[in-house]
C-alpha cells in the first residue's frame, strides 16, 4: 500500500475543504490510503481538524493523523515525512494578507519561502515526489487594461508581483519548479479569488483579522456595521477593484484532479483556477442586496497598498487539460454558502 497524503494547512480554509472533498469522494475511499492533517494552527482552526476526523470516520476512511508542526521547524518536520512516508503532499499552508505581507514583508518570506523550502528539503528526504501547490494570480501583478472580459489573464501572462505576498508566492513556485528538476511531479494551481463556504456547512472562511471581501460585507449586512470599501477611482468600469471568484469547492474539486494524474505517473504544469469573469466590489455589493435581502452600508476609503485594480483568470488550460469546469463558482451561490457559515458561527 503507497503512503498517505499529505496536506499542509488542513486547519484552515481551503485545505479543510480540499479534505473534506477527499473523503467525500468513494473513489478516493477506496484506494485505501491514510491522511496526514499538518497544521502549526498558528492562523487554523483546531475544531476543522476535529471535525475532518469525525467525518473520516464516519465514511469508514482510516482516523486521520494530526500533526502539529511549522513548517519553519525543519527538523521536526523531517521526523514527520521520515514517520509517514506520504506518497503525496497537497501544499496549502501560507500566509494570505496581501494588507499584512505589505506591513511585515519579512514575514512572509520567512514563513511562506523558507518555510516551502523545508517541506521541499523533506520530501527529498522521504522520498516522497508529488506535490500540489497552491499559488494565486498576486503573481500576476496589476493589470493595465481595465476590459478584463476581453483580456483574461493567461499563464503565459508575464509575472510581476506588487505586493510581498505575490513575490513569496512568486519564489515558492520558483522552488517547485527546481525541484521538478530533480524529479518532483508537481501541479501549481493559482487561484484567483477564492470565496464561499462548504455546502455541508462544516468549513467555511474564519481568517484574523479578516480582510477578504465577502465574509466582511455579510458580517456588515447581519451587524448593521459599515463595510469599507478600499478605493473607488481604480481604472475600472465603476471604479473599484474586479476580481474572479472561484468557490473553494470548485478550486478543491481542480486539486483532486491534480492529485489522480500524480497518482497515475503524470506530471502537471502551471494552472489558473478562475471563472473567466470578473465582479467588482460594487457589484458583489449588489448580488450580496440581492441574496440577502438587505442593504449593505458600506463607506468608500482610500485604496489598500498592493492592491492591483483587476484580476481574472483564463482558466481555459485547466479546462482543456483536466477536464475541470468551475460548477459553483455563480456570485450568487458564493454569497449563499458563504452567508450560510456565517449564520452557523454566530
Amino acid at each position: 500500500m503507497s503512503g498517505p497524503i499529505l496536506i499542509t494547512g488542513a486547519a484552515g480554509y481551503i485545505g479543510s475543504q480540499f479534505v473534506e472533498t477527499l473523503i467525500l469522494d468513494s473513489e478516493w475511499k477506496k484506494k485505501g490510503l491514510g491522511i496526514v492533517l499538518l497544521d502549526d494552527l498558528s492562523t487554523g482552526r483546531p475544531e476543522f481538524i476535529e471535525a475532518l476526523e469525525k467525518l473520516a470516520m464516519e465514511e469508514g476512511w482510516s482516523r486521520p493523523v494530526f500533526e502539529k508542526c511549522s513548517l519553519l521547524d525543519a527538523s521536526l518536520l523531517q521526523c514527520v515525512f521520515e514517520r509517514h512516508r506520504p506518497s503525496a503532499v497537497l501544499h496549502f499552508a501560507a500566509r494570505i494578507s496581501v494588507a499584512e505581507s505589505v506591513e511585515k514583508p519579512e514575514l512572509y518570506f520567512e514563513n511562506n519561502v523558507e518555510g516551502s523550502k523545508n517541506l521541499l528539503h523533506a520530501m527529498a528526504a522521504a522520498g516522497t515526489g508529488k506535490l500540489v501547490f497552491s499559488s494565486t494570480a498576486a503573481v500576476y501583478g496589476s493589470v493595465s487594461d481595465p476590459m478584463l472580459s476581453a483580456h483574461p489573464l493567461k499563464e503565459e501572462t508575464p509575472l510581476a508581483p506588487i505586493n510581498p505576498y505575490g513575490e513569496t508566492k512568486l519564489l515558492m513556485e520558483q522552488e517547485i519548479e527546481d525541484a521538478r528538476k530533480q524529479g518532483v511531479k508537481s501541479f501549481i494551481f493559482r487561484y484567483f479569488n477564492a470565496a464561499g463556504a462548504s455546502f455541508t456547512g462544516r468549513f467555511g472562511e474564519s481568517h484574523d483579522p479578516e480582510t477578504h471581501l465577502i465574509p466582511l460585507l455579510l458580517r456588515s449586512v447581519l451587524s448593521g456595521n459599515q463595510l469599507k470599501v478600499f478605493g473607488n477611482r481604480y481604472p475600472t468600469r465603476d471604479g473599484t477593484c474586479i476580481r474572479d471568484y472561484i468557490h473553494v469547492a470548485d478550486l478543491a474539486d481542480a486539486h483532486l484532479r491534480g492529485l489522480s494524474r500524480l497518482m497515475d505517473g503524470e506530471n502537471g504544469g502551471v494552472y489558473n483556477l478562475g471563472t473567466s469573469e470578473g465582479t467588482s466590489v460594487f457589484e458583489v455589493i449588489e448580488a450580496a442586496a440581492r441574496v440577502t435581502g438587505k442593504t449593505v452600508p458600506f463607506g468608500v476609503h482610500p485604496p489598500r497598498a498592493g492592491d492591483s485594480p483587476v484580476l481574472v483568470a483564463d482558466a481555459s488550460r485547466a479546462r482543456a487539460e483536466l477536464g475541470w469546469v468551475p460548477r459553483h463558482s455563480s456570485i450568487e451561490t458564493i454569497l449563499k454558502t458563504a452567508l450560510d457559515w456565517e449564520m452557523r458561527k454566530a
